[in-house]
């Protein structure tokens, strides 16, 4: 008896000790980590909610047309959900109203604008009351048009909302799917690396062009003027012997030389291929902007680009962009032994052109009965960076939201995802931001609201983008079972017989009885 006491108790602790330590380390060694994540604050996201508040100030010569003009502005604004506007109203200064009656110039009209509000004032724009104006409505590169009177109210709105506004890229920017706009520019980020290329196939003839120098004027003084949205690194090289196959048919016209070689548009995105295999772009981890000037051979020269409808490209430099890659620009040097100099300025100014749209600049199309000031200088107007803001703050906090309710779905789905505290902290940064960053637009902070929008985005990618997250994928479940079945089921059938004896033991029945 004292031996059946013995054994069966022996068999008791080994059961006890397999199944309160054994399978407990077993479970918490071979657990996966994850953080404590805020699940619900993640699915109530709602998208489409998000807007941006921005200020506009109409100031008139009296109250009547100030109150006419804002109450029309404010009505068709109304009905946008991506943008609200803000509007207030005043009386020009008698003095301040007879100056710009008088002065000549709208730029000189800009200057005594200014000596009465604060034109550097992000996120606000002014619509100023100007007689003397030789079009209904006039837009500078400062963050303030003229229009003459209440009658061109329509006009007025037609260019706030095409030209300043722009709801139509707001909601591109918020939209899963996107606008044209959307999927010609880049993706947000911390900053771009833009690369000028001078792409020389046939070095037997020297070409005069100072890329660096060119770089820094036109490009380098650009991209100051975005610096508080991106940080942009500059870089120029040369390109040689990269020889393409344009395959140019030579067309007969009425030009001086009486032909030129045309190109099909098709057949250009294969030298961004050939481009990219030799371009140094990938030496940075940020999203690189490629802009090429590819010197064609004199015997190819003058060159025109058809498009897909087999119609000539008339521009004074013939020219092509790719979404979300870069921009090439064809310069036909002409046959001689003197050096070929490219026009700098019409190539660069074509790159900044292309640059523009990349970065999510969009153009501004003809409105009739409104001018819009050329630009006169390389950089972009006033009112074009705080719209540039604008989508890009929208675009930030979407993409974040998209990226963690992908994330928070895959967690569901899979349960052998790895959160660690390094992930578990970039979610957790980028919720806080979102919140942060829909508050403040919806207060009109917009560079406030960009700066959340930006860390929310850069946190959520990091997140959805962490090596570690995939550290037991490549382990699956077949595989464990493949594992432990050799390992603990020889160990598991004593385990189970011992256990029989020691319930019909406690049942008050011996082994030795239930053998008989």
């Amino acid at each position: 008896m004292a031996t059946e006491w013995s054994r069966m108790w022996a068999s008791a602790s080994f059961v006890g000790v397999l199944i309160i330590i054994g399978v407990p380390l077993w479970w918490k060694t071979t657990e996966v980590f994850r953080v404590t994540l805020p699940y619900d604050q993640i699915s109530s996201f709602d998208t489409d909610s998000h807007f941006i508040t921005t200020e506009l100030v109409v100031l008139a010569n009296d109250e009547r047309t100030a109150s006419d003009v804002a109450a029309r502005i404010e009505r068709d604004f109304e009905k946008s959900d991506v943008i609200k506007l803000k509007i207030t109203k005043q009386v020009l200064p008698e003095k301040l109203r007879n100056t710009l009656d008088t002065v000549a110039e709208e730029v000189e009209a800009v200057e005594e604008i200014s000596s009465l509000v604060d034109l550097k004032k992000h996120n606000t724009f002014y619509v100023v009351q100007r007689t003397p104006l030789f079009r209904e409505v006039w837009v500078g590169a400062e963050r303030v048009a003229f229009f003459r009177d209440a009658r061109v109210v329509s006009t007025l709105i037609q260019a706030l909302t095409q030209w300043v506004y722009h709801p139509a890229t707001l909601h591109g920017a918020r939209s899963e799917t996107g606008d044209r706009a959307r999927r010609v520019r880049f993706p947000g980020g911390a900053g771009y690396h833009v690369v000028v290329s001078v792409v020389h196939p046939q070095p037997r003839r020297e070409v005069h062009f100072d890329a660096a120098e060119a770089v820094e004027d036109y490009i380098g003084s650009f991209v100051d003027e975005l610096s508080e949205l991106h940080n942009f690194t500059l870089k120029s090289q040369w390109i040689y012997l990269l020889d393409f196959d344009f395959q140019p048919k030579k067309i007969m016209d009425n030009s001086s030389l009486g032909h030129h070689f045309g190109i099909r548009h098709e057949r250009l995105h294969q030298l961004m291929t050939r481009l990219e295999e030799r371009a140094a772009t990938h030496v940075s981890q940020q999203p690189a902007i490629n802009l090429a000037l590819y010197i064609v051979p004199c015997d190819m020269a003058p060159v025109v680009i058809y498009d897909a409808d087999n119609k000539k490209v008339n521009a004074p430099v013939q020219a092509f962009m790719s979404p979300k890659w870069g921009g090439v620009v064809l310069g036909a040097q002409e046959c001689g032994d003197e050096p070929f100099a490219p026009n700098v300025p019409l190539v660069m100014g074509t790159f900044l052109a292309q640059l523009r749209n990349l970065i999510g600049i969009t153009d501004k199309e003809p409105i009739s009965g409104a001018h819009l000031d050329p630009l006169r200088s390389v950089s972009p107007r006033k009112w074009e960076v705080d719209s540039l803001l604008r989508v890009r703050t929208l675009e930030h906090i979407t993409s974040a939201e998209r990226s963690l309710k992908s994330l928070a779905k895959l967690l569901g789905e899979i349960s052998n995802i790895v959160i660690n505290e390094e992930v578990g902290a970039s979610i957790n940064t980028a919720v806080q931001n979102i919140r942060r960053a829909g508050a403040l637009a919806s207060a009109g902070r917009l560079r406030a609201a960009y700066g959340c929008a930006r860390a929310a985005y850069v946190a959520a990618e990091a997140a959805f983008m962490e090596p570690s997250l995939l550290a037991l994928l490549y382990f699956p479940d077949d595989q464990k079972y493949a594992i432990y079945i050799p390992l603990f089921l020889p160990i598991m059938f004593p385990v189970i017989l011992s256990l029989k004896n020691l319930v019909l033991w406690f049942r008050g029945k011996s082994i030795k009885e239930k053998a008989e």
